[in-house]
């Protein structure tokens, strides 16, 4: 009789298992540098979530999964394809999580970026592509995934002090306009480098623009949203358009600076700085802020200004071909 009442319970329990939502981690751009480090981090914190890493070489990513599994002995790791400068990739994307049964996101990490401070490049939709993969790109993978979010879930944007003009930091400030101006930028005979590094720190003026913008309309559910700045974070590839002594100092000489001076860190610092805000439990308190160098800060004043933000938002779902219903997450509808 024991025997059997113990099978029953075995059996009981193994049928919950199948039908319980598989809490899944997303980490973008988590095939070198911050991400890398990140999804390192998460495979040794997060033990019983599943942990996707998107990569545009899926060869790659499926080596950086064997890496990680290796390092941490998290079984479950998977990469799939994604190209954030292509719209339709990133709908192929959202499609197949959507059809895989029971997943549900706990946590979307936005960290892939890109700089380009040479010739404008394009994305596959014509965005420059500094704007369109930094920002478009992580919009609408952003969108098109939150149905899939637990309703305790956590986004993350990675953005940058750099956005803040206030701060003084050697990248040129950002300058907002409009989301289409700065899509499809009229010509200039400014030098390259400053026009790059410019669309770079506006770029991530917009991360922190929509981490408040979707905060607000999600304020009726118990999703976060929050941004982050890794800091000045040396020996990432972050400067692989850099001249060649730039990029030797960046990655020779830069990385002992994190030994003296604050809010300098190694892409490993930052990767599990990063891992920890979106997992902790001792952050689930925070909601719509901006996280840099271990605190909570105050953001540059274009960052709140709400026609900025409203431009931002309305644009982005029209360049992006994305809908957003405050219905849809009202309490009690999700």
């Amino acid at each position: 009789m024991a025997k059997v009442f113990a099978f029953e319970v075995l059996k009981f329990a193994s049928s919950f298992n199948k039908s319980k939502n598989m809490d899944s981690i997303i980490i973008t751009g988590a095939t070198s540098g911050i991400g890398f480090h990140c999804a390192l981090q998460m495979a040794r914190i997060a033990k019983n979530e599943q942990i996707i890493i998107p990569a545009r070489n899926v060869r790659a990513g499926k080596e950086v999964v064997e890496r990680i599994k290796d390092k941490t002995g998290h079984k479950n790791l998977k990469c799939l394809e994604l190209d954030l400068a292509s719209l339709q990739s990133i709908s192929q994307f959202s499609e197949i999580l959507a059809k895989e049964k029971r997943l549900s996101i706990s946590i979307l990490i936005n960290n892939a970026g890109v700089q380009n401070i040479g010739e404008t490049q394009y994305t596959a939709n014509g965005f420059e592509r500094t704007f369109g993969v930094n920002h478009l790109g992580a919009f609408a993978l952003t969108i098109q995934l939150l149905s899939l979010i637990k309703d305790d879930g956590h986004i993350t944007f990675t953005s940058s002090e750099t956005h803040d003009p206030a701060l003084k930091t050697p990248i040129e400030p950002p300058i907002y306009t409009s989301a289409h101006e700065l899509a499809f930028p009229t010509e200039t005979f400014e030098k390259q480098n400053t026009v790059g590094q410019r669309r770079y720190s506006t770029s991530k003026l917009c991360n922190i623009m929509t981490t408040y913008a979707l905060q607000e309309r999600l304020k009726h559910t118990n999703i976060r949203v929050n941004a982050y700045d890794p800091g000045l974070t040396p020996g990432t590839g972050l400067a692989r358009t850099y001249t060649p002594v730039m990029r030797f100092l960046w990655k020779n000489i830069f990385p002992v600076l994190t030994l003296f001076k604050s809010n300098i860190h190694t892409p490993a610092q930052a990767g599990r700085n990063l891992a920890n805000l979106a997992y902790a439990e001792r952050y689930n308190d925070l909601r719509g802020i901006y996280f840099s160098d271990g605190k909570v800060f105050k953001t540059s004043v274009d960052s709140y200004n709400k026609d900025f933000q409203k431009d931002l938002w309305s644009g982005s779902l029209e360049l992006t071909k994305t809908t957003f219903t405050e219905e849809t997450f009202k309490k009690g509808n999700r």
